[in-house]
């Protein structure tokens, strides 16, 4: 998709390594895409933040950008703190159309993936 932008959003953590995992989930998603850029983003605690993310996206002249949020609860952050940014980001950048899309939550391909984690678990993987 020409001149488009993904962001993977995720919460973020102090900890050293701990956001790495963000780095590698980016570039899965890369593979095999037509985005015109992926990147990560952090609400807390880390770097870059969303709306430095967007700001990237946007000076480097992509048109459309969805926000994916890697989250699997429906909190505040959701219902509240990611739409307030994102609304704010709309405003400093009408020409650009920024989508969010659902965020991670609880799907059936998840539970498939805790399901191989319990089996690597019980066979000392």
């Amino acid at each position: 998709m020409l001149n488009s932008g993904v962001i993977l959003l995720a919460h973020g953590s102090r900890r050293d390594g701990a956001n790495d995992v963000m780095d590698q989930l980016v570039g899965m998603v890369r593979e095999g895409s037509d985005f015109t850029k992926v990147n990560s983003a952090f609400l807390q605690f880390s770097r870059p933040t969303l709306q430095e993310a967007l700001k990237e996206q946007v000076d480097q002249g992509i048109k459309e950008v969805t926000v994916m949020p890697v989250f699997l609860f429906n909190g505040i952050h959701l219902s509240e703190d990611i739409p307030q940014i994102l609304e704010q980001e709309k405003e400093k950048y009408p020409s650009v159309k920024i989508l969010t899309a659902k965020a991670l939550g609880m799907d059936r391909r998840i539970a498939e993936i805790v399901k191989d984690r319990i089996k690597e678990a019980r066979e000392g993987v």
